[in-house]
């Protein structure tokens, strides 16, 4: 006998993904666009860490896809590296709701990296310093993102 997930409020994912997006979109000043958290990889990471059975490798390319389109990037580089760092994350998500959140930050500091090290290494022809940026940002702000993210989905009985 197969159980089933009842599912509930399933927008919300949308809108933090939404938002997420419209947040690497937002135009900042040159001294600070290096600094930009990874917000849309750190979205789905929470979501596929909370609810795999909702936000899953799927979810990631098409969400990677459309960053692709809005960032003028190549094609399927960011669907590529979304749906890899969600199929990681999935693969020990019970393992990583486990961890103190200063261990998972260190498991989002893998997974961006990554996401970063593939942009670098297909999409961009010279290596800065400056492109590792992100991956310290979105691991130092990853405490505060699970905090907010988690709260939404208590608050809307996200299921």
């Amino acid at each position: 006998m197969a159980t089933t997930i009842k599912t509930r409020n399933g927008f919300v994912i949308v809108i933090t993904l939404i938002i997420a997006i419209l947040m690497m979109l937002m135009p900042l000043p040159d001294y600070a666009r290096f600094f930009r958290p990874e917000w849309v990889v750190m979205t789905l990471i929470y979501w596929a860490m909370a609810l795999p059975h909702r936000v899953s490798i799927g979810v990631a390319w098409c969400t990677g896809f459309i960053m692709d389109v809005t960032m003028g990037g190549i094609l399927g580089v960011m669907a590529f590296s979304y749906a890899l760092a969600i199929y990681l994350i999935a693969r020990f998500h019970l393992q990583l709701r486990q961890y103190p959140l200063w261990q998972q930050a260190l498991t989002i500091l893998s997974v961006v990296f990554l996401v970063e090290f593939i942009d670098v290494a297909v999409a961009r022809a010279t290596l800065r310093w400056e492109s590792w940026m992100p991956v310290l940002t979105s691991t130092l702000l990853w405490p505060l993102m699970y905090a907010v993210l988690r709260k939404i989905r208590r608050t809307f009985q996200v299921t």
